[in-house]
């Protein structure tokens, strides 16, 4: 697997990904916009990204396996030496690694590119995978807010993690 600096060549490969995973992902987090699910969509998503990974406020990267996303990971709102983690696996790389292997990656992003000495990430109650990732890497939850969300009908809770770095 390769982890990747999310490009504009990486627009066909990531609207299949999100496609693909679409449902899956609706399941754990907010749905996207209709407008985004397009190569049109895409391309001004990534764009965005691009200007902002450009002005120094954050990192968005791709994971691949056989030149095929599994799975994308960022770095965002970079401010004080501080930053936001998050990532989302394609549902069939669920349990290899791939999200631990993307936070490797962005630990180590935030704390060469940015010097940031404290990462958090927001997680809802419904993804306890993501959960045991963020222990594994030594975040800790912080704050839990309740009722933050619903989807599908269901109120979520969401819980902020924080690990500090020297």
């Amino acid at each position: 697997m390769v982890f990747d600096k999310l490009a504009k060549h990486h627009a066909s490969q990531l609207l299949d990904f999100e496609l693909e995973n679409k449902q899956w992902f609706e399941t754990l987090i907010e749905p996207r916009a209709k407008s985004f699910y397009s190569i049109k969509g895409v391309t001004e998503h990534i764009d965005l990204l691009i200007n902002q990974m450009n002005e120094g406020t954050c990192y968005s990267g791709v994971l691949l396996q056989n030149n095929i996303i599994v799975a994308r990971a960022n770095i965002k709102d970079v401010s004080n030496n501080e930053a936001f983690v998050g990532y989302r696996v394609a549902e069939a790389f669920t349990s290899k690694g791939a999200a631990s292997f993307c936070l490797s990656q962005l630990i180590n992003i935030a704390q060469s590119k940015f010097n940031i000495t404290q990462l958090k990430a927001l997680v809802l109650e419904n993804n306890p995978a993501s959960m045991r990732v963020l222990k594994k890497f030594g975040f800790q939850a912080i704050n839990t807010n309740v009722n933050a969300i619903t989807i599908n009908g269901r109120r979520l809770s969401c819980i902020e993690f924080c690990a500090k770095y020297a």
